[in-house]
């Protein structure tokens, strides 16, 4: 049973989202708005990206693709066929309206990011880029998944834990505080939510340690890759159900807060930003980050392309050795 004070439903916290799409859309015509929705429900299931482990010296993983729209593509569908977060679709494409991009736009997918400054071991999740990282056992492989994590005033605490169990169709017992703020809004919430379509839990929850927090599934996909839950971790529905198959009891769990992350590919230096959990990007951090990433080994560093990468915060990994 689940009695987890830090879960909720995601649909509160969307509300406003989804009254921005309601008023973008609107001008659409019925049908195609339909066509929309159902290309959200039937849209083809996106594995997690598994990428080969560089060796210790090297940081980079993939390479960031791009994806020509049509007239019914949103950034929350093209999140959710790509297996990218919602967020880090929008940092990668400032600019672009993300509920009508427009037929031919050409997006840029966050599938390249470097390994967090951390040990490749477990499970390591970043909050400030919104993913989490698995690295198998075999020390072959990484897996990385988009996440949503704790909305403003319910953070994601920092923390090393573990995994101490897997639930299969979980039973939602939501806190009294989160059905005070639903009656507050004239939403009664029963006291127990049944396995199903409306459980915000999805299909599958993995239990930590940590006393409350879990890492699991939802019924608001878009929620995935941004700040919307009371400090669990939310991962799409396929996501989560792969990673309970080969996720082991007892993994190591480490939940970190790094924004700013530097590190080689081959001969080059790389930083990727994101924008802080709390306050305004900050390039001195950046710049630690750099220096971190050269205390072994020397490079030439465009200190000055360095700043722009920081003050950007597009999430993607760039290239600042020249």
């Amino acid at each position: 049973m689940l009695h987890s004070a830090p879960i909720e439903s995601d649909y509160t916290r969307l509300m406003p989202m989804l009254q921005r799409f309601t008023r973008n859309v609107f001008s659409l015509t019925r049908a195609a708005f339909v066509c929309g929705l159902i290309a959200v429900s039937l849209m083809p299931k996106v594995n997690a990206a598994a990428y080969s482990l560089p060796n210790d010296n090297n940081s980079l993983l993939g390479a960031v693709k791009q994806v020509q729209l049509v007239y019914e593509d949103t950034f929350a569908i093209v999140a959710r066929r790509a297996g990218v977060g919602f967020t880090g679709l929008q940092r990668a494409n400032p600019g672009i309206d993300e509920w009508l991009p427009g037929a031919g736009v050409s997006l840029e997918l966050p599938t390249s990011m470097l390994l967090p400054a951390s040990p490749r071991e477990g499970v390591v999740i970043n909050l400030a880029e919104l993913r989490m990282y698995f690295f198998t056992e075999s020390t072959e492989q990484v897996f990385v998944y988009p996440i949503g994590i704790g909305s403003e005033g319910r953070e994601t605490p920092l923390m090393q834990t573990s995994v101490v169990g897997k639930i299969e169709n979980p039973v939602w017992y939501p806190p009294q505080s989160v059905r005070d703020r639903h009656a507050a809004e004239g939403d009664i919430l029963p006291r127990v939510v049944p396995p199903g379509p409306d459980n915000p839990l999805g299909p599958f929850a993995i239990q930590l340690a940590r006393s409350g927090y879990f890492i699991h599934g939802t019924n608001a996909p878009i929620g995935v890759g941004q700040r919307v839950s009371s400090g669990c971790i939310r991962m799409y529905n396929n996501h989560v159900a792969s990673l309970v198959a080969t996720l082991p009891n007892r993994t190591i769990v480490r939940v970190i807060d790094q924004p700013y992350k530097a590190g080689w590919h081959g001969d080059d230096l790389y930083l990727e930003a994101h924008p802080p959990l709390e306050g305004a990007l900050d390039h001195s951090q950046a710049v630690a980050a750099v220096i971190a990433a050269t205390n072994d080994r020397d490079a030439d560093v465009d200190w000055g392309r360095v700043v722009e990468v920081a003050r950007t915060g597009s999430g993607l990994p760039v290239r600042i050795t020249r």
